[in-house]
């Protein structure tokens, strides 16, 4: 008789199955360690490009002067944070923020491979010694990058410091030199006036030192240079017969600047619309090869007064030269609607330029973020002075309005007394969807958006 042995009978069921789920379990573990590795391969490039974006920001940096590593004024640069300190991991430090930094941005994007990148930059003042009388020993430069990794948000941080070049820290390689700023204005004046222009003088070097001041112009109209701080003329302090500012220290140190006041007299009879460019220089005196220099443009108005003119666009599509109160006001229309403000002029202006059109605006029927857009027409009952003029695309979002400003390129225009300004807004984009039905608002007749037009005549 036959006696079957079960161990030639090959595998049972349950001997395949526990083979199978061993085989899945395997294969389940090899699915999740490839796909973790994909996953961190992923990360590591990711913080790669947050590491070589950090460094070039940095690099950057260290190309700047002492001076020009701080951060702007929010005044300009829009993009400025308004925290006053920085903690970099040892404790709040105060920002360093100058009015000639050389950091256009503190906060810029860059985006690779669909993603994006946000940069701050921080300049903090470093104490190395709390127990000195020196608070500001050195500047700190931290950029931190930012960015979204499924749904996380992920930093990479770069420090670097930066040295006081002061007269100390430049004794073995001194530097000399001077800024004089603003660089460039324009002003106007009626004969037998004088127009005067704030400039301030500060020593860029990293010694003490002392410039000497010059000022001429081609025409030869008198000018005179001040002590803003005392009205009194400049007078010689180095004894080489020039005219200076007196010992100055290496920015950004107290000390280190100097307010003077360009005085310039437009003579008896100048002829309306003469005008001369006066050149104020600052030489060192220690280095008479450093210097700097601003120019100030002066425009003779003949026997004319010149003012500036601000007209304010209120309720009833009006102008009015006194400024609006209550609370705010919006008018609104749909893309290719036309808003006419108007108001009759009760004296003569002439030499009008240097137009611009402040404009509050924001969405109209919706609080969604698009870009809008609008084009300006200025114009008398007799003459168009500008028409056309762009706002290009402002980008709008929530329900409140902001402002957006167009320079009008007015040039010499006239109005006479009784004449009626008129000025025409007509809405030209809106990037969304029905934009016929959605449109903007143009915000005015309150504290918080003051809609206007202003120039510079005389009369």
């Amino acid at each position: 008789m036959y006696t079957h042995d079960r161990r030639d009978g090959g595998f049972t069921l349950i001997e395949a199955a526990v083979a199978l789920l061993v085989a899945t379990f395997i294969f389940v573990a090899l699915g999740q360690t490839i796909a973790w590795a994909l996953r961190s391969s992923e990360e590591r490039r990711l913080e790669q490009q947050a590491a070589a974006l950090t460094s070039e920001v940095v690099e950057a940096a260290r190309d700047l002067s002492y001076e020009q590593v701080a951060l702007l004024p929010a005044v300009s640069d829009p993009s400025r944070l308004p925290a006053s300190t920085f903690d970099p991991g040892t404790g709040p430090e105060p920002i360093v923020e100058e009015s000639l930094a050389g950091i256009p941005s503190q906060v810029t994007t860059e985006t690779f491979n669909s993603t994006t990148y946000t940069l701050t930059r921080y300049v903090t003042w470093v104490d190395d010694n709390p127990l000195d009388s020196e608070a500001e020993d050195y500047r700190r430069f931290t950029v931190v990058a930012e960015w979204q990794s499924r749904g996380v948000k992920r930093t990479e941080e770069l420090q670097t410091f930066v040295a006081r070049q002061s007269a100390d820290a430049g004794a073995a390689n001194p530097t000399y030199g001077a800024a004089v700023g603003p660089p460039s204005m324009t002003s106007y004046g009626a004969a037998g006036t004088d127009i005067i222009f704030e400039q301030t003088v500060t020593n860029i070097g990293n010694r003490e030192d002392t410039f000497d001041i010059t000022a001429t112009n081609p025409a030869g109209w008198p000018v005179i240079v001040l002590d803003a701080t005392t009205g009194f003329a400049l007078v010689d302090t180095s004894g080489n017969g020039t005219p200076d500012t007196g010992n100055l220290t290496p920015s950004p140190d107290s000390g280190s600047t100097f307010d003077i006041q360009v005085v310039v007299s437009v003579p008896d009879g100048t002829a309306f619309g003469d005008g001369t460019v006066t050149i104020v220089e600052a030489t060192s005196v220690t280095d008479p090869d450093s210097s700097a220099s601003a120019s100030g443009k002066s425009v003779s108005t003949g026997p004319f007064t010149a003012v500036n003119a601000e007209l304010y666009l209120k309720t009833g599509m009006a102008l009015s030269p006194a400024p609006p109160t209550g609370l705010p006001s919006l008018l609104g229309g749909p893309e290719g609607t036309t808003l006419t403000w108007s108001t009759s002029v009760s004296e003569t202006w002439t030499l009008i330029t240097d137009g611009s059109l402040d404009l509050f605006v924001g969405r109209r029927g919706t609080c969604a973020e698009a870009d809008v857009a609008y084009s300006v027409r200025v114009r008398t009952t007799s003459e168009i002075w500008v028409t056309g003029v762009p706002s290009g695309p402002i980008s709008v979002s929530g329900c409140g309005v902001r402002q957006s400003t167009v320079s009008l390129p007015i040039n010499g225009n006239v109005i006479t007394a009784g004449e009626t300004l008129f000025v025409d807004v007509t809405i030209t984009g809106v990037s969304v969807a029905n934009p016929a039905k959605r449109g903007l608002n143009i915000g005015f007749d309150g504290l918080t958006a003051e809609s206007q037009l202003s120039f510079r005549a005389v009369k």
